[in-house]
């Protein structure tokens, strides 16, 4: 009997499909980063504040088509690392 191997179905290692780890746009980030408010300004604030981490503290993004994206598996293994070094304090 043969063994048949499979690749996990997303490239992130964990078999979450790369459509559902993907996140398009600085808004959809913020979201997942800082959840969603009822107040429009502050849902641009946090849209800023991707920017200003991805530009000054190397939170991983990268563009696709000129839209920002990154991963969300990538962003908690970021977000992890910081909290393991302390400088998210």
């Amino acid at each position: 009997m043969t063994e048949m191997t499979t690749r996990p179905l997303g490239a992130n290692g964990g078999g979450l499909p790369l459509a559902d780890d993907l996140l398009r746009g600085a808004r959809p980030i913020a979201r997942f980063i800082y959840g969603e408010s009822k107040d429009e300004r502050e849902n641009e604030a946090n849209e800023r504040r991707v920017y200003h981490a991805a530009q000054k503290h190397g939170l991983p993004v990268f563009k696709l088509g000129g839209v920002l994206c990154a991963r969300k598996s990538t962003i908690l293994r970021w977000i992890e690392a910081q909290e393991r070094s302390g400088a998210a304090a």
